[in-house]
């Protein structure tokens, strides 16, 4: 293989063949050959062509393809599975053709046309975990189709692939799903926003899964709405987001209040600690009045989320509420108003809200089971959940019990990212805390970990903001951006990455913007950390707002005592504000929780010197010396 006609590209693959073709080759040799070849010819290469894929190659009864775009591969493999149930419509059962589907994302080589490489076989692997007329997919095209196309997608959870040494995320698209009748939406309202058409979307959806649904609604909803659920919903946290109610009185406005669950189902699925019910599988349960116990049951799901929606004039409120459906009990509810001046950023807006409020609230449910159960029989998830609560209130000595349960966990468990990206977490709170001697050291093991996360796992969002905060203390802070940017990507509803994302905007000198982030991630969560209580009264301080910055520390010193630094903002703010004898008891609490500080140092990490010297000069005023 000469360099000359050797390349590399990033590249979506699709392998598709004919589900019992030895079988259909045995009956009849010539009039299988015959009916294969025109299926290539009439449907596979127009598809491919009008998706702007390559047909690299077909091998007996299969074909592999290659898309610059996963959603154009998606899309062909749409089209494929409806054509072929199109084609077979007439045709004698011992005539027709079934195609399986897989495709994955990812670097392959490319010599002489062909292509070859890991994303190759993982495709072809996953072609061969499909059934019939299905669609199966690895978690890389997954995460780029997934807000894109309005599909029934349904986790299939991590499989392990023959020659391939790492566990796939997989997911899959059923026959079901895939009938012709489905195969175009209904003519749409010309409305002067796209995303209007939720309601027509969630319809068309419901026809595209034909006589699935209709059979649930019709034959018995809860006995038979399991068979459409995500098959990992016995997880602890599994939600289901019932059908928002439009209270509105107009029945126009439905589109709102199904865009508005949509987007929250969305923007929940992106937290990978919850299982989240497909909104396809919630459909039927529209306008039911069914106890949630029988809802949850039905959907495997432990934790419903249900809520209405009521416009008044050009405001809207949201009304939110989370249950446990095990005993119908609400354990949260929350309501938001908005001014309706822009409808769908407003829709944005407030599903963010509440999905990022909803998933920390799960997150904390899911740490309180975890330090219910007995210690002496734990496995990995429930011993990396008791290290997240001790990391959760930082002290030295949680720190290293932490850290001796991580390293536990990665031993346990060495394919699973989260826990490396934890130790990572665990590792650069021990260096920023000053509860290390050899805190670049640790710093340099939270980078490795991160990567080592990433490895196994390249969208875990806590690895990248573990790197953010990471690389910018290092000083590398265009990379502590780009890594701040992809795990907002990722999830921008999740509070932790944005309060990383505020770090760094923080000391890359973006104070407004750092603030901004802050401030949107306590609306989420209110619960935020020592570190991101430091930075956020070090950008108030900067931002000469130094009451808010006395209102912040004052409270949350009090909620972490054993935090080595947050009296130093909180003095400076004192003196800033004319409060001297306030400022120098901070100054005396640092001392003591700080006998070796170096005024010298603190605040180096910022890009701008200009803005440690301001630091300097407010610790200055206050009698740091």
């Amino acid at each position: 293989m000469s360099d000359s006609t050797t390349s590399r590209r990033l590249a979506t693959i699709l392998v598709a063949d004919v589900d019992g073709y030895s079988r259909l080759m045995r009956a009849d040799e010539e009039r299988t050959l015959g009916d294969l070849r025109a299926h290539l010819a009439e449907l596979v290469a127009p598809v491919v062509e009008r998706f702007r894929g390559r047909i690299v190659k077909t091998v007996g009864d299969g074909v592999l393809v290659e898309f610059g775009s996963a959603i154009e591969a998606v899309r062909s493999a749409v089209e494929l599975q409806r054509g072929m149930v199109a084609r077979n419509q007439g045709l004698p059962a011992e005539r027709r053709q079934t195609f399986r589907i897989g495709l994955h994302l990812g670097d392959i080589i490319v010599s002489d046309d062909d292509v070859f490489g890991d994303t190759v076989n993982v495709a072809s692997r996953l072609e061969g975990l499909a059934a019939p007329g299905s669609i199966v997919l690895s978690a890389s095209v997954y995460e780029q189709v997934r807000d894109k196309l309005a599909l029934p997608f349904r986790s299939q959870g991590p499989r392990t692939l023959k020659n391939i040494d790492r566990p796939i995320r997989t997911y899959s698209v059923d026959a079901a799903a895939l009938s012709p009748d489905g195969a175009r939406p209904p003519p749409r309202t010309k409305v002067p926003k796209r995303r209007v058409t939720f309601a027509g979307a969630a319809v068309a959806l419901a026809l595209a899964i034909g006589g699935g649904l209709a059979y649930v609604v019709d034959r018995g909803l809860l006995d038979n709405a399991g068979a459409i659920t995500r098959p990992a919903a016995e997880a602890g946290l599994s939600v289901a987001v019932l059908m928002f109610t439009n209270q509105s009185g107009d029945a126009a406005q439905d589109y709102f209040s199904d865009g508005l669950t949509e987007d929250i189902t969305r923007a929940l699925g992106r937290f990978k600690e919850l299982t989240v019910i497909s909104y396809n599988a919630v459909l039927p349960f529209r306008g039911k009045e069914l106890p949630l116990g029988e809802i949850g049951r039905a959907l495997s799901a432990r934790y419903i989320v249900s809520g209405s929606v009521r416009r008044m004039g050009q405001r809207v409120r949201v009304t939110v509420q989370l249950s446990d459906a095990t005993n119908s009990t609400q354990l949260w509810s929350e309501q938001y108003d908005d001014e309706l001046s822009d409808i769908f950023a407003v829709q944005e807006r407030i599903a963010r809200r509440v999905a990022g409020t909803l998933a920390s609230s799960l997150q904390q449910i899911a740490l309180q089971q975890a330090l219910r159960k007995p210690t002496d029989n734990l496995d990995a998830y429930d011993m990396l959940l008791r290290a997240r609560a001790l990391a959760a209130d930082p002290t030295r000595s949680t720190n290293r019990m932490a850290r001796e349960m991580l390293e536990r966990v990665t031993q346990m468990a060495p394919g699973y990212a989260d826990a490396f990206a934890e130790l990572a977490d665990i590792y650069f709170q021990r260096a920023t805390f000053g509860w290390s001697e050899f805190a670049q050291q640790d710093v340099e093991t939270a980078i490795r970990l991160s990567q080592k996360a990433l490895e196994i796992d390249p969208d875990s969002v806590l690895a990248h903001s573990v790197l953010a905060r990471a690389y910018t203390s290092v000083l590398k802070y265009d990379l502590g951006l780009a890594e701040s940017e992809r795990a907002l990507q990722l999830n921008p509803s999740d509070a932790e990455v944005m309060l990383a994302r505020a770090a760094v905007l923080l000391w890359t000198g973006r104070i407004d913007e750092s603030i901004a982030t802050a401030e949107a991630a306590m609306r989420l969560n209110v619960s935020i950390g020592p570190e991101a209580s430091l930075n956020l009264g070090l950008a108030y301080l900067l931002a000469g707002r130094y009451g808010d910055a006395v209102r912040l520390l004052e409270a949350q010193r009090t909620r972490y005592p054993a935090y080595p630094l947050l009296e130093l903002p909180l003095a400076a703010a004192y003196a800033e504000l004319g409060r001297t004898a306030d400022a120098q008891e901070a100054v005396e609490q640092a001392r003591l929780k700080n006998p070796h500080f170096d005024l010298a140092s603190f605040g180096s990490r910022f890009q701008d010197p200009a803005l440690q010297r301001r630091v300097e000069e407010s610790l200055r005023k206050a009698g740091v010396n």
